[in-house]
């Protein structure tokens, strides 16, 4: 049988790097902005970018115009050919530091999940933030986990922070993605 497979230009990998350190709180809504686009687009819009997905899908695979039902291939609404960016897998490292009083002396406990451990085992630096505990983030499809690293792998003293993220996917913007990744940071080394 003649296989329909066929490769695309469109598939890709963008690195984005800085040196500095992260906020939790920022890299977190950035995650939810790039996995989840549409989340506050409404429902009926979504539906109906579905069903026109579906029936584009179902007209391609058998030449027909007819109508397809609910289990056709959800994933169609994101990798129609529109160029909508499509992400795949995120890998990264990170350096952290967690917010800090206004007078920037104190960190606020309770800030994220991990500040409180942090500044019970000593990883995290009272009075500035920094953790010293380097974050691996992960992401595959829309699900996706920040978490500190083992502790071996602990930023030494004086070393330069920086973060480090891949992400994969289909259509993506280099420079929508670099944009959104730097308001992440809280300091620029």
């Amino acid at each position: 049988t003649k296989s329909s497979h066929h490769h695309t230009g469109s598939v890709g990998a963008i690195t984005l790097y800085s040196r500095g350190s992260v906020d939790l709180r920022n890299i977190n809504s950035w995650l939810a902005s790039v996995l989840w686009p549409d989340q506050d687009e409404d429902d009926a819009v979504l539906t109906a970018r579905l069903g026109e997905a579906m029936r584009r899908e179902q007209r391609s695979s058998d030449g027909s115009d007819g109508e397809v039902g609910e289990a056709a291939h959800v994933g169609a609404l994101r990798e129609e050919s529109d160029g909508c960016p499509t992400v795949y897998r995120v890998k990264g490292v990170l350096s952290v530091r967690h917010p800090t009083t206004d007078d920037g002396q104190t960190v606020i406990s309770s800030s994220n999940e991990h500040v409180d451990d942090g500044l019970s085992d000593g990883s995290v630096n009272p009075r500035d933030g920094t953790d010293n505990r380097r974050y691996i983030v992960q992401a595959v499809a829309d699900l996706w986990d920040v978490t500190p690293a083992g502790r071996n792998l602990d930023w030494d003293t004086g070393e330069d922070r920086s973060c480090k993220v891949i992400v994969i996917g289909r259509w993506l913007d280099r420079d929508v993605l670099e944009a959104g990744f730097r308001d992440c940071f809280v300091d620029c080394g």
